[in-house]
């Protein structure tokens, strides 16, 4: 069953996928064939079809279906290698033929399968298909061997703990019956029914039921999650290496900044030049740019090479190099829409009648407008800053004022444009010219309009989600492929990197490190290993300790940096680290990575074959709200199994519960409390070799593991998340064990030892208990009862069963906070009221329903009793609740050097006590170095 449930969690998943590979699926390609008997054959073939030497017919907006040698292409083509590369400016395409040294990866006569082309058209010959192309390649040396989860060793060592555990009570169970002198048989039932009892059968389910509900969770988040103990892995994640292009930034170039003149190009050096930027928050113009941009949009709209498409369900799309698209969207934008842009273009006197297109040469762009006829001829030249000022009639003053503008806008890593006009008064019947050497009219004394600034802008909430993680003791690093210069400057941005870096020392020097630096420091095999060279380990010790940045890697870059965190990270212990990324060139860092995380709408097949978890809108904020489930599963899956131990061995003690003994094992979402369990079982086993008479049968055992304490654990699942759950450090499942000897003080010499002696208590108060113990210790041998002491024995019985079960709701409650009083946290989970309800009502059915007393051997208790065992719930939880307060007040004196009076100490404590929803105003000094969590027992 534990299985079909998994199963049918993974498959929901997969089925997700199937759904956005279907999205992304590409159109029959245009394909010249040869028949038998060498006649030519235009057809068109689907993708999957192709075949080595096939000729194939590209255009702007194709995906390209195979690997390709260029055979001839138009002036200017240009391609998306994005899927490849991980970088978001196009690159040129030719069909010259390049030096035999040349990488593929870097000849310009070759197109990938899975890039696009932006820019012109081609035809080309097919070379490669399927697994022999380079996207092929990668996705077949990503097929490693399966490899553990961090939950899988975490079950396996807390397997092993229980193992060991419930092989002592068995002996020990052995021992007391030896003692007794009992048969062999019953020795034999005893022992196996004490030693099986300890077995967590509710384990496996339970912990799958756990990552079924937080997988649903994170799928409202918009993640994916394709594994499903990734869910548990993202919440220890200590490192978070994340691409920058389409992932911290949106992936698409945009014009951020319009630099305008005040009065007009030829007093720029007088009265100056306006900047005209996005709002923020809205990134959109302020309406006010409309007349103040008019000139430099009308200009951007009618010099443009990308138009406005629509797609085949009808949808419009832009068509054309991303930064001629950036400049159209943006100028569309401020005149008022596509629809505005369109009709001014349409405009006789905006007619196109010439244009010189854009090439590496010139690197710029010409057109010419209007009317030969009527003499009204203007020509609009576009590019690179330098080269059309070249063509402007400025002077010192105006140029440095433009050199100015320029050089703030490269500091923020904007890509700058410049764009000029000019009317042309006697326009030739006939333009002609590619350049200033050849054209038949004036390529001069052009008017300066305004320049361009471009960039692939952070995405929104970036920023914020970049301080939640880092107050969550999670450190987010930049890996891309671009230049430090454009990569600091967003890094910065995005509170990846400071605004201002103390010159000099090891966190100036590593803040930023290329891949140049790197080349040096790869390990010669396929992994680190313990025999690198004593400077390469230092050097890397101070990367993985300072760098927030790495630029100008390579895809090798990217898997060799995760690496280095797994050896040297966490003070050498290894940090676990995710990679997030949508390009091929990012698969084998996705694999490397303890939790792969791919985009689910930019990222290629590969990426996300390789991942373990897609997110579904490409956001980055989304997979930090993922780490916070994350956390939040592993959580209450460790008060799950805290609240499932304590009822362990109580319920068995008194009769050693023989052939059974359903554990709740753990439940929906809580594997991180390292709280467990009881002790009782020590005292009531040693109690019946004093004669004690028996406290607890197996009928009211089962009673309580099937009837309460499963769906009580199970309700776990749904517990919200404690305050300031995001400002602490992530569990480092090397050092904090799912079962360790914290766990071991806390189940028996505490929250255990507490049960046990309220069970006793309230057993020995029943009248009658203390004399037949008495008579059993003088008389020696067995003594019979009389029909009197059967009732006070089962009267007993009983009251021992509902202490127990009123231990359990106070254990319940005690573990469903860590650190935060309950008068705080009151009680959110509806699901656990309900349990704690019917755990109630089916004690009080117990030992007031008749028709339950035979089997449950259970019998009527006074209203006297029944009340009494309330004390057990409240004393234990008042006990606990002062334990809490305690460490509260010392974690807060230890944070404050322990110079706080009583009255700072209890506002820091109400502080801690804030909801989770305040974590982002908390800056990362707040996270403890002990991981944020005060030990349960000191």
């Amino acid at each position: 069953a534990t299985a079909m449930l998994q199963w049918y969690t993974e498959m929901l998943a997969e089925d997700a996928m199937e759904a956005m590979q279907k999205m992304a699926g590409t159109k029959p390609v245009p394909v010249v064939r040869r028949d038998a008997a060498g006649n030519r054959l235009d057809i068109e073939v689907d993708p999957v079809d192709l075949v080595p030497g096939d000729i194939v017919f590209l255009e702007a907006g194709d995906r390209i279906p195979a690997d390709v040698r260029v055979l001839y292409c138009t002036d200017g083509m240009e391609v998306d290698n994005s899927a490849l590369t991980g970088e978001s400016m196009p690159e040129p395409r030719h069909y010259g033929t390049e030096k035999p040294s040349q990488p593929p990866t870097e000849a310009r006569n070759l197109a990938f399968f899975g890039t696009t082309v932006l820019k012109g058209n081609a035809t080309c010959v097919v070379h490669a298909t399927g697994d022999s192309t380079f996207l092929g390649k990668i996705a077949q040396s990503i097929k490693t061997s399966y490899v553990k989860s961090t939950l899988e060793i975490q079950i396996e060592h807390f397997v092993h703990f229980i193992a060991i555990i419930a092989i002592f009570v068995g002996l020990l169970s052995m021992g007391v019956k030896i003692v007794q002198k009992a048969p062999l048989s019953e020795m034999i039932q005893y022992t196996a029914c004490a030693l099986f009892s300890q077995v967590p059968e509710g384990l496996l389910p339970t912990v799958t039921i756990s990552l079924m509900f937080a997988s649903a969770e994170m799928v409202k988040r918009k993640v994916l999650v394709r594994k499903i103990d990734a869910v548990e892995t993202l919440g220890c994640v200590s490192v978070f290496c994340s691409d920058k292009t389409g992932t911290l930034t949106k992936g698409e170039m945009t014009v951020q900044d319009f630099v305008v003149v005040k009065s007009n190009g030829t007093a720029i050096g007088k009265d100056g030049l306006e900047l005209v930027v996005r709002e923020k928050g809205s990134s959109v113009f302020p309406k006010t740019a409309a007349p103040v941009c008019d000139c430099i949009s009308v200009c951007g709209i009618l010099n443009n090479g990308a138009e406005l498409k629509k797609d085949q369900d009808g949808n419009n799309f832009w068509a054309g190099s991303p930064t001629e698209v950036a400049i159209l969207r943006a100028s569309s934008e401020v005149q008022g829409g596509p629809d505005a842009a369109k009709t001014l273009k349409l405009k006789p006197e905006n007619q196109k009648i010439f244009e010189i297109p854009f090439n590496s040469e010139n690197k710029w762009m010409l057109t010419v407008h209007g009317q030969v006829s009527s003499g009204k001829v203007f020509a609009i030249l576009k590019g690179a800053p330098d080269r059309v000022m070249n063509y402007c009639s400025l002077d010192k003053a105006s140029t440095d004022a433009i050199e100015g503008q320029m050089q703030m806008l490269m500091n923020d890593a904007r890509r700058v444009l410049a764009i000029a006009r000019r009317e042309i008064t006697s326009p030739p019947a006939k333009f002609e010219g590619s350049g200033p050497q050849d054209c038949n009219f004036p390529l001069k004394d052009f008017e300066f309009v305004g320049l361009y600034g471009i960039e692939d802008p952070p995405k929104e909430g970036v920023d914020d989600a970049v301080i939640k993680a880092t107050n969550a003791g999670v450190k987010v690093v930049m890996v891309t492929g671009d230049h430090p210069d454009t990569a600091r400057a967003i890094a910065k941005r995005i509170n990846i990197l400071p605004r201002n870096i103390p010159g000099g020392g090891d966190a100036a020097e590593f803040s930023v490190i290329t891949g140049m630096q790197l080349d040096s420091r790869v390990p010669k095999s396929d992994n680190f290993t313990d025999n690198e060279p004593p400077e390469n380990v230092a050097w890397w010790k101070k990367a993985v300790t300072h760098a927030r940045v790495f630029a100008r890697v390579s895809p090798i870059h990217k898997q060799v940096i995760v690496q280095a965190y797994q050896k040297y990270g966490y003070d050498g212990i290894g940090d676990i680290c995710a990679m997030t990324g949508d390009g091929v060139n990012d698969a084998p860092a996705l694999k490397q990575a303890e939790v792969g995380v791919a985009m689910g709408i930019r990222g290629t097949e590969v990426a996300k074959d390789a991942a373990d978890i897609v997110l579904q809108d490409d956001d980055f904020t989304s997979i930090i709200n993922g780490i916070e489930q994350g956390r939040l599963c592993s959580c209450n899956l460790r008060k799950s199994i805290m609240y499932t131990l304590c009822s362990k061995v109580p319920q068995f003690a008194p009769t050693l519960a023989m052939v059974f003994g359903v554990p709740e094992a753990l439940t929906i979402a809580q594997v991180l409390l390292i709280d467990i369990g009881t002790d009782i079982w020590t005292a009531t086993t040693l109690a019946m070799v004093f004669g004690v008479p028996e406290a607890l049968t197996i009928a009211q055992v089962l009673l309580i593991d099937i009837g309460t304490d499963i769906w009580t654990a199970i309700a776990y699942a749904f517990q919200p998340a404690e305050s300031r759950l995001m400002a602490r450090k992530p569990r480092h499942p090397k050092l904090v064990k799912l079962a360790d000897w914290g766990v071991g003080v806390y189940s028996y010499c505490y929250i255990g030892m507490l049960q046990c002696f309220f069970c006793w208590v309230m057993f020995f108060s029943m009248p009658g208990i203390m004399d037949i113990w008495a008579t059993k210790q003088t008389g020696g041998g067995e003594h019979p009862y009389t029909s009197a002491e059967k009732l006070q024995v089962k009267q007993g019985k009983t009251i021992y069963y509902w202490t127990l079960v009123m231990g359990q709701i106070a254990a319940a409650l005690s573990t469903t906070t860590e650190r935060q009083s309950l008068l705080t946290y009151c009680f959110p989970n509806m699901a656990l009221n309900v349990a704690f309800g019917f755990e109630v009502v089916l004690g009080l059915m117990a030992i007031f329903f008749p028709f339950m007393h035979g089997p449950f051997d259970t019998a009527y208790l006074p209203k006297k009793y029944v009340g009494k065992a309330l004390i057990a719930l409240f004393a234990i939880v008042l006990i606990e609740e002062i334990r809490k307060y305690i460490f509260r007040t010392l974690e807060a004196r230890k944070a404050c050097g322990w110079c706080l009076d009583t009255d700072q100490v209890e506002a820091i404590g109400e502080s801690e006590e804030e909801s989770s929803d305040d974590n982002s105003e908390s800056g990362s000094e707040e996270v403890s170095s002990d991981g944020g969590r005060a030990p349960l027992i000191s």
